[in-house]
């Protein structure tokens, strides 16, 4: 067993530990949030720390109604020409706690006095030792495998919790971990379909809303562990431009979750039928499902947590590919885990 998936098994431990070890100091975080009263948040990440960073975009906007963008790294770590932060929460995201241009956005924000939290993987870091009591810790453990799995998730779970939090709502951790499972559970028939995808080198993954961030992750665990032109896209961006690129040859695999974007999925799925090209459809929705050539269902549940069970499906997915393609999903080419430039 490679240890990609031996941390793919590991999540649902994460998410346990997450919440018994965190849970205390997001309440602490989310209490100051409500006092501070930013007019927006912005987030700082990369890689799969960037896509986890527009989960929580959408997440914010939506559940705590609060105007989001990603920070502009490069203003911050190179031109030194940032905007002003004041009445504004910074959020950084970094596995490593390293990433530099992450660094330099919250070292910026503090020094501005504005709201500041970090999401990190290693509590001896650069970051944890920055924001010292503001660091959330992933309690994810050592992640060796390059492609981070269970390190992208804990974040985007500490996103959900800390909404959770502000709303006074349930955190349902142990519905989290049954969806999670329940992918799993289908690990024999996500390695089949993927096997099928043997000889390609190129696909779209599509996902709107919530799920837009999974479509670029998902699409950024093909490259690395696969080496395929993988392209995340969102539906409505697909059919404004991208959608002239498609050919019979090039699958595409699309989120369509029984939510408020289902419409939208039944429509692009249609014209991608009209192309020709081979559709791998993940839905909770019996009808939709009939329309792929391959199919994965999931459980129903809500919108904001329909992205971990996307996830999960393109990790396996990504791992039985890699594995097909008689590759090491632990050590992509090129690519260290912490990468500086």
């Amino acid at each position: 067993m490679f240890k990609m998936l031996k941390e793919i098994y590991e999540t649902g431990n994460v998410l346990d530990n997450l919440y018994k070890n965190e849970k205390e100091k997001l309440k602490r975080i989310s209490e100051q949030f409500e006092k501070f009263s930013p007019s927006c948040v912005i987030f700082s990440g990369r890689g799969s720390s960037d896509n986890a960073c527009i989960y929580g975009q959408y997440l914010f906007q939506s559940k705590l109604k609060k105007v989001t963008s990603s920070a502009l790294g490069s203003l911050f770590a190179f031109y030194n020409s940032f905007p002003k932060l004041d009445k504004t929460m910074v959020v950084g995201v970094s596995q490593s706690g390293e990433t530099d241009d992450v660094i330099e956005v919250l070292k910026k924000s503090l020094n501005e006095n504005s709201f500041t939290i970090g999401l990190t993987n290693n509590i001896n870091s650069t970051m944890a030792k920055l924001l010292k009591e503001n660091a959330i810790y992933l309690n994810a453990g050592i992640e060796e495998s390059v492609a981070a799995t269970k390190t992208f998730i804990s974040s985007i779970a500490v996103f959900y919790m800390f909404s959770k939090l502000i709303n006074k709502e349930v955190i349902k951790i142990d519905e989290l971990k049954n969806l999670l499972n329940f992918v799993i559970s289908k690990e024999n028939e996500i390695k089949e379909i993927a096997g099928k995808f043997l000889f390609v080198q190129d696909v779209i993954i599509l996902g709107t809303g919530f799920n837009y961030s999974i479509a670029l992750e998902g699409s950024l665990k093909l490259k690395e562990t696969c080496y395929i032109n993988a392209q995340g896209l969102s539906i409505i961006d697909f059919v404004h431009g991208p959608f002239a690129m498609l050919e019979p040859h090039i699958p595409v695999i699309i989120f369509a979750p029984n939510d408020e974007t289902i419409e939208v999925s039944k429509k692009v799925i249609k014209r991608v039928k009209n192309v020709g090209s081979h559709i791998l459809v993940v839905s909770d929705n019996k009808e939709v499902l009939k329309e792929g050539d391959f199919s994965i269902e999931i459980l129903p549940t809500d919108k904001e947590l329909y992205p971990f069970e996307m996830i999960m499906f393109m990790y396996l997915f990504s791992y039985y590919l890699s594995i097909s393609k008689k590759l090491n999903p632990d050590k992509p080419r090129f690519l260290n885990k912490i990468s500086k430039i």
